[in-house]
């Protein structure tokens, strides 16, 4: 056997082992990417759910205010007064103003029981308007608090409102009608981890409108690069999951979980967006298939010593017996 044949031989054994060792580190690499996009997705839940916990606080605190106005005096002695014929709405006009302020509301609107706006804390000219929508629903008394479009002078909200009806004479009701405004401040109550954000659209316009998107800073960086994000959830209500390259460096990617947020008749009027920052991911990649480099080439170096240094003892082995043999067959 010679030099050549000994290395050879050696050879693949020493190549399997450094096969082996990438295997390992890319079973490794695989299995801590699947732990951190696990860690993430149950990080993104958490924040869904911490904000619908929060969202659903908030409605019952909206529905509370609400209740309160609907069981003082003064809105029982309006209703039994605005239930007479020809009664005077005007001595009303401003009591939605005090309501606004007594029970540390946004919005409050008083509508009588045939749908006219009596009074209008945030938009006062809508008053002796129709407000209809109110009347489809006799009882409020059980129903939850609701996303809904408000209407401003100045252009619109997005308003987390309760409904409450107050019974008049006659069987005409008075309604109250009350909301907190849903913005960057709701935002600014969740907890977020390290590396995630959480985002709020007001889906109030048709096409999308960067001004609308907030988060608990009120200011959103490049939001015009949401824009296909929201035409997307526009189209289709549903959840998805999106990511967002904002430079061709893989780690400023960032994953946004894209959630529709429903009104009262299930129209989409938010959006709420959980966004995760792959930075962290895209790190530990390359750091993984940087050891697992350096290891398949400390590997390869070490066996082809290792494969050098037995094929020259092998070679040496040989010669030596060949020596002892003599040229003639025999020993010496």
């Amino acid at each position: 056997m010679n030099g050549l044949q000994a290395r050879t031989k050696f050879l693949p054994v020493f190549l399997t082992a450094v096969l082996a060792s990438v295997s390992v580190a890319y079973g490794v690499s695989h299995y801590a990417i699947a732990a951190c996009e696990e860690m993430n997705a149950q990080r993104t839940e958490a924040i869904v759910a911490q904000f619908r916990k929060e969202f659903d606080q908030r409605g019952d605190e909206v529905v509370q205010l609400v209740q309160n106005i609907a069981d003082s005096n003064i809105t029982l002695i309006m209703a039994n007064d605005l239930a007479r014929p020809n009664a005077d709405q005007s001595l009303y006009v401003h009591d939605a103003m005090g309501a606004v302020h007594d029970q540390l509301l946004d919005f409050v609107a008083i509508v009588g029981w045939d749908g006219t706006v009596i009074s209008s804390a945030q938009y006062p000219a809508r008053v002796g308007q129709k407000n209809d929508w109110v009347l489809a629903t006799k009882d409020w008394r059980d129903s939850p608090a609701f996303l809904k479009r408000e209407e401003l002078p100045d252009g619109e909200a997005l308003s987390l409102t309760a409904v409450r009806s107050v019974a008049g004479r006659n069987d005409k009701n008075l309604y109250i009608i009350g909301g907190r405004r849903i913005d960057h401040n709701f935002l600014s109550l969740l907890v977020l981890p390290s590396g995630m954000r959480a985002l709020l659209y007001r889906n109030l316009e048709p096409t999308f409108v960067p001004a609308d998107l907030t988060d608990a800073t009120a200011v959103v960086a490049h939001a015009e690069r949401f824009a296909p994000l929201i035409d997307e959830i526009q189209k289709r209500p549903q959840p998805f999951v999106q990511t967002i390259d904002w430079t061709s460096d893989p780690a400023s990617a960032e994953t946004f979980h894209v959630m529709p947020l429903e009104g009262r008749n299930r129209e989409p009027l938010g959006v709420l967006l959980v966004g995760s920052s792959r930075k962290e991911l895209v790190l530990l990649k390359r750091r993984i298939v940087l050891i697992a480099a350096g290891v398949a080439a400390a590997a390869l170096f070490i066996g082809l010593l290792m494969s050098l240094w037995s094929s020259t003892r092998i070679i040496r082995h040989v010669e030596t017996g060949r020596s002892a043999i003599g040229p003639s067959g025999f020993g010496k």
